[in-house]
C-alpha cells in the first residue's frame, strides 16, 4: 500500500526590525510589528506523513516532539482533524542559535500539513497558521522582504510580502556557534518585558519600522543598516536590564564582533550589525562590498565561519504524492 506524503520548503528570515515580546502570549500576538529578508541559503525541507503518533526527525535525527505535536493540536482543531504525523526535517540552520531555524522550520511545517491535507489557503492565512507554531514563521513564507503586522488579534496578526525596489543587500553571516542556546527565545522575551525599558523599546520600535520602510522604498540600505543595527542593540539591552533574571546572549566573540563592524565602516565599508536570540552577528551590507568583509573579518575575528547570503525565496508547498512503501522506507 503506498504512503500518503506532503511536503513544503521554507527558508528562514532574519529581523531587520525584530520580534521582542508578546502582548498576548497565549495567542502569539507580539508587541511590535516586524521586518525581516528572507535568506537564500538557510532552509528546512519538510515531509510529513500518517503514523501511529507524532514524531519528529531532524537531519536523521529523533527528537523531542512535544513542541510540534502541540502545534499540530492546534491544527487539527482550528482547522481540520487529521492523523498522527511522522514529521521528517531536513535544516541547513543551526538548531535554537539565534539563527531563525523555527522560523524555517515552523512555516515548512504548516506548508507540509496543507499539503498533506490538500488545504487550499492564501499565503496570509497560512502565516497566521503558523504563528502558533512560531512568530518568526509568520514571515518565511514570502521572498525578498515581509512585514509582520502585530494585530489587535488572532486574525489581524499574520505577515506580508513587502515590496521594494531591487535592492542588492547582502549579509555576512558571523557564526560564532551552532550549539544550542541556554536561554529560549520565549523565555528570553518574557524576561526582557521585565525591563523599566520595555516600553520605550517599543515606542520607539514603531518609529522605526516606519524609517526602515521609507529607507528601503528609497534604496537607501546604509540607513537600512543604522535602524536595523539601532533597533537590535536596543533589543539586548533590555536582557542586561531585566528584572526578572536579566541575562545576555552575547560572549567574547560576539563583543569582537560588534567592534570589528564598528571598525569596517570606520575603514569606510557599508556595514552595521544585527543580531537575534543568540550570539551570532548577522552583518547588513550590499552584494558588491560582501566578498571584501568576509576578508577583512577573517583578519579581524578569528574561528569564526563567514558566510554571504542574499535574499531568498517564498516557501514551495508541493502537491501531495502517494509514495510505494518500499521507497518511504528508503
Amino acid at each position: 500500500m503506498p504512503i500518503l506524503t506532503g511536503s513544503a520548503q521554507a527558508h528562514t528570515n532574519i529581523a531587520l526590525m525584530k520580534y521582542w515580546g508578546k502582548e498576548n502570549p497565549e495567542e502569539n500576538i507580539p508587541s511590535t510589528s516586524s521586518l525581516s529578508l528572507t535568506l537564500d541559503r538557510f532552509y528546512s525541507l519538510t515531509e510529513v506523513s500518517a503514523g501511529k503518533e507524532d514524531t519528529l526527525t531532524i537531519n536523521n535525527l529523533q527528537q523531542d516532539p512535544a513542541r510540534i505535536h502541540r502545534f499540530l493540536d492546534f491544527l487539527r482543531q482550528e482547522v481540520q482533524d487529521f492523523p498522527p504525523l511522522n514529521v521528517i526535517s531536513k535544516n541547513t540552520v543551526p538548531t535554537a542559535a539565534g539563527l531563525a531555524s523555527s522560523a524555517s522550520a515552523f512555516a515548512a511545517l504548516t506548508g507540509a500539513v496543507a499539503s498533506y491535507c490538500g488545504w487550499d489557503y492564501s499565503l496570509t492565512t497560512l502565516s497566521r497558521l503558523a504563528r502558533h507554531g512560531s512568530g518568526s514563521a509568520t514571515r518565511s513564507f514570502y521572498p525578498d522582504f515581509a512585514i509582520w503586522h502585530k494585530g489587535e488579534d488572532d486574525a489581524s496578526s499574520y505577515a506580508e510580502h513587502y515590496d521594494t525596489p531591487d535592492l542588492p543587500i547582502a549579509m555576512v553571516i558571523c557564526e560564532v556557534t551552532g550549539a544550542r542556546k541556554k536561554v529560549s527565545s520565549s523565555d528570553g522575551m518574557q524576561r526582557a518585558m521585565t525591563s523599566p525599558h520595555y516600553q520605550d523599546w517599543v515606542n520607539q520600535s514603531a518609529q522605526q519600522l516606519t524609517a526602515m520602510q521609507t529607507a528601503l522604498q528609497a534604496g537607501d540600505l546604509a540607513t537600512v543598516g543604522q535602524i536595523a543595527e539601532a533597533n537590535a542593540l536596543a533589543m539586548h539591552d533590555l536582557n542586561l536590564t531585566a528584572t526578572d533574571r536579566r541575562f545576555t546572549y552575547f560572549n567574547q566573540k560576539t563583543l569582537a564582533l560588534l567592534d570589528a563592524v564598528k571598525k569596517l565602516r570606520q575603514e569606510g565599508f557599508l556595514a552595521y550589525a544585527t543580531v537575534d536570540a543568540g550570539p551570532n552577528v548577522k552583518i547588513i551590507t550590499n552584494q558588491e562590498q560582501a566578498p571584501a568583509i568576509v576578508d577583512r573579518m577573517g583578519e579581524l575575528v578569528r574561528q569564526v565561519k563567514y558566510e554571504i547570503v542574499g535574499k531568498g525565496p517564498g516557501i514551495v508547498i508541493n502537491k501531495a504524492k502517494e509514495v510505494p512503501l518500499n521507497e518511504y522506507d528508503q
